[in-house]
């Protein structure tokens, strides 16, 4: 700890603050238990840990958030040394984004993207960036055998082939106008055709991609476009939504929107002899865990409180609510499942995964902390009689 802390400029000399330690208690004393810094201050002398002003603290702080960040980086790094849980071969992943605002701020100022190893129900790799910082694949890094899950915004031509050339597989939604798309031979596909086609409440249709580049690959992008019907009352409530948003600019929606909100378009690289349309979209569910994670960030770890407006000072911040909030939950992973106290009498129910994000009724205030899917991955096998 002190020779990082000394690398990265965070401590360079003895003065009020005699070790790295004691920075990082200071640290986490602001950013994790929500002090104030003159409250921390205080806390300090009172703790005779150390005497010293608010704006030596703050000056402190903002030199010590990029060592922070490398001990958020080091704890994740741990963490994901437990094997994760695997089932064909693959391991599942999801990848999002939540948005941080300062004080006062009518917009988003920071940006987490976090990548979330939904066997283990832990994060397994996260970045933080300004408000600017756009969400895309390209964020996390792929070993061959992973399956990352991404919601619409992820669903963009530049950002698909590096996962696959990483060895990588992915699920993303995707709306009807977010991609181009083609059929296999390269001749224009009319996606709206072949909805109107559709006969069951689950199909696929293979379809190419159009990746906009000026220098065409030797490979085209073949993928599979799984489609679902979507349930009556699911679908009017998407377009009662989509009208809704419309009024609101003062626009009538688009037809094509109306339409295309009666269903759910998966794009995925998944063979089709393992993982046939049911799979694909049952595994996609498993990414609204990644929501929950941010709800208990947010809502437990308080990780949406920032106090700060001086960028490196709110970095420290972030970054030593993080250390809290995934010590926190890896101390939440490890509860005993009966009571220390004697054997359990009572049978055991399962905690259900979270609904389908599109469900109506979805509720997310029934659920606490996220259930690992260790104990529901299953090795798959072709076209299985059930759904994962």
């Amino acid at each position: 700890m002190e020779a990082t802390a000394r690398l990265r400029g965070a401590f360079t000399r003895a003065r009020e603050i005699k070790d790295a330690k004691t920075l990082l208690r200071l640290a986490l004393a602001y950013g994790g238990l929500g002090m104030s810094l003159r409250e921390t201050c205080t806390w300090a002398e009172a703790g005779e840990i150390v005497s010293l002003s608010g704006p030596s603290l703050l000056d402190r702080l903002c030199k010590a958030a990029p060592w922070l960040g490398d001990i958020v980086a080091a704890l994740i790094a741990e963490q994901a040394k437990v094997p994760a849980g695997r089932w064909a071969g693959y391991r599942l992943r999801a990848l999002d984004g939540t948005s941080l605002c300062e004080p006062g701020a009518d917009r988003t100022t920071w940006r987490l993207h976090v990548g979330y190893d939904l066997a283990t129900g832990q994060v397994d790799q996260l970045e933080l960036t300004d408000g600017r910082g756009a969400e895309n694949l390209q964020r996390l890094t792929y070993r061959p055998g992973d399956v990352v899950l991404g919601d619409r915004c992820y669903a963009r031509p530049r950002d698909l082939r590096p996962v696959l050339d990483a060895g990588a597989d992915f699920i993303v939604r995707t709306g009807w106008n977010s991609l181009r798309m083609l059929q296999p031979d390269g001749k224009p596909f009319d996606l709206f055709a072949a909805l109107a086609t559709q006969t069951g409440q689950e199909d696929e249709v293979q379809v190419r991609v159009h990746e906009g580049t000026q220098v065409t690959p030797s490979e085209p992008l073949l993928l599979r476009l799984v489609i679902r019907r979507k349930d009556p009352e699911q679908a009017k409530a998407e377009q009662k939504r989509l009208l809704k948003e419309a009024k609101k600019r003062g626009k009538q929606p688009d037809p094509r929107s109306l339409e295309a909100a009666k269903y759910i378009l998966l794009l995925t690289s998944l063979p089709a002899t393992v993982f046939p349309p049911a799979d694909i979209l049952a595994i996609y569910r498993f990414r609204w865990q990644i929501e929950l994670a941010f709800k208990r960030f947010k809502s437990l770890a308080g990780l949406d409180l920032l106090p700060a407006k001086n960028p490196e000072l709110a970095r420290a911040w972030i970054y030593a609510r993080l250390i809290v909030a995934i010590i926190a939950e890896q101390i939440a992973g490890q509860v005993p499942d009966s009571s220390p106290c004697g054997p359990e009498t009572t049978s055991r129910k399962s905690i259900a995964l979270a609904a389908h994000e599109d469900s109506p009724g979805h509720d997310l205030r029934r659920h606490t902390r996220t259930t690992p899917l260790a104990g529901h991955l299953q090795p798959l096998q072709p076209n299985p009689s059930s759904p994962l």
